[in-house]
């Protein structure tokens, strides 16, 4: 039997009557499923090789942020955004998928992690292969911007431009610290992401700080300030005799020119309405158990004034949201060299650019100050700590509404893919 069959098979193979049609139809059904298979495979590989560039560019989309903000929660966002987009130009032929974005540590260095999941259905109701095609697409970024500029001391001559003395620290865990001459830290310590100075840095800093660093020009050498309105009008004796001095109850301050100073002794709560404040020919004082309050605010100094904040004065205060002085929170004119003091136990939120060009800020006491703020920025001729405060220089730029300006906080850089 055996025998006879494969004698059959053999005349089958010589014989050549109608075999053209006959091998088709056995051999056809073969050749177009590879055909197919074959296609199908093609247009997978295609889409494998898509979804990586998308999850490459997703990642460089979203890795800048990294240097904005302390959470990472912006570079997430701006990658899902991007790759949401990409797909959806992608069309009908995108494969469904599932996104994960997260911050991971990439050799001490924050970097974002970017995964994406696609499936497609495969030829025969995804019966080859079983259950359709999956693929992955994982691409790892960071970003490689330079740390954000938070202090700025623009003074070129002196001996003790940066002066931390005592106990006092200067917290700024996420930023650079930069004098434009020294840095002396004679008691306490720094703690920044980054320290430099332009001649000299000594005493306990941490990072190890780079001296001989480039100096940097002041970010708001053109910002109208000595001009700006109310700074450039005079008082008149009757608004000298109408300064405000209170010791109880509550005082709602609107935004303009306040001639000769504002005083809150006691337990007196000033609330300074939403604009931009004036403070001509007399301080700003806030001491004993007062409290100063103010959101959406702008508070300049002409040369006759500063802020004093003492005692157990509370003190909160949010930087313009909008207009010329965007993320200005205090600023004083270019011809101030008075010396402006924050020594009170209770100064919670400083969230905003303090400005003072060409005066020096003294923070002192043994208090926290600014601890609640999202950030802050200082920039002014000279900073000295004394006594034993915590100065909290915060950089979680993207958890507040008020705007980050131009020269400080972010500045620009690059990214890279590492993954």
């Amino acid at each position: 039997m055996l025998a006879a069959f494969s004698g059959f098979l053999g005349r089958f193979r010589r014989s050549r009557d109608g075999s053209i049609a006959l091998k088709f139809a056995l051999l056809g059904p073969a050749v177009l499923l590879v055909g197919v298979g074959a296609i199908d495979l093609l247009a997978v590989n295609a889409a494998d090789t898509r979804l990586q560039a998308i999850a490459d560019s997703g990642a460089l989309a979203g890795a800048p942020s990294l240097a904005l903000a302390t959470d990472g929660t912006e570079a997430r966002e701006r990658a899902a955004s991007f790759i949401d987009a990409q797909m959806e130009e992608w069309g009908d032929e995108a494969p469904t998928y599932t996104a994960t974005y997260e911050i991971v540590d990439r050799m001490g260095q924050r970097a974002l992690r970017v995964l994406l999941k696609g499936h497609r259905p495969s030829f025969f109701a995804s019966m080859l292969p079983p259950g359709g095609w999956n693929f992955n697409a994982e691409a790892v970024a960071s970003s490689v911007g330079l740390v954000p500029l938070c202090v700025l001391v623009t003074g070129k001559t002196g001996n003790k431009l940066l002066n931390i003395q005592d106990s006092g620290r200067m917290n700024a865990p996420a930023c650079l610290v930069h004098s434009n001459r020294d840095i002396l830290v004679e008691g306490g310590m720094i703690d920044a992401a980054s320290v430099q100075a332009v001649t000299t840095a000594g005493g306990m800093i941490s990072p190890s700080p780079s001296t001989g660093a480039a100096s940097i020009d002041d970010p708001f050498a053109s910002l109208d300030i000595d001009k700006a309105n109310g700074l450039g009008l005079l008082c008149t004796v009757a608004d000298l005799l109408n300064r405000v001095k209170v010791s109880s109850g509550v005082h709602t301050i609107p935004p303009g020119r306040h001639c000769g100073g504002v005083e809150a002794i006691g337990d007196a709560r000033i609330v300074l309405a939403p604009g931009e404040h004036f403070f001509l020919k007399g301080s700003l004082v806030i001491k004993e158990n007062a409290r100063l309050e103010g959101v959406d605010v702008v508070l300049f100094f002409d040369s006759a004034s500063s802020f004093t904040f003492t005692d157990n004065a509370l003190v909160s205060l949010d930087g313009r949201k909008s207009g010329p002085y965007a993320g200005i929170v205090m600023g004083s004119s270019r011809n101030n060299q008075q010396n402006f003091i924050i020594s009170a136990d209770n100064v919670e939120s400083l969230l905003g650019v303090l400005y003072v060009p060409s005066a020096r800020l003294i923070v002192e006491g043994n208090a926290d100050v600014a601890r609640d703020s999202a950030w802050t920025v200082i920039v002014a001729k000279e900073v000295q700590l004394k006594g034993s405060p915590s100065l909290f220089i915060n950089a979680n730029y993207d958890a507040s509404n008020v705007p980050v300006p131009a020269g400080v906080g972010p500045r620009a850089g690059g990214v890279r893919l590492i993954e």
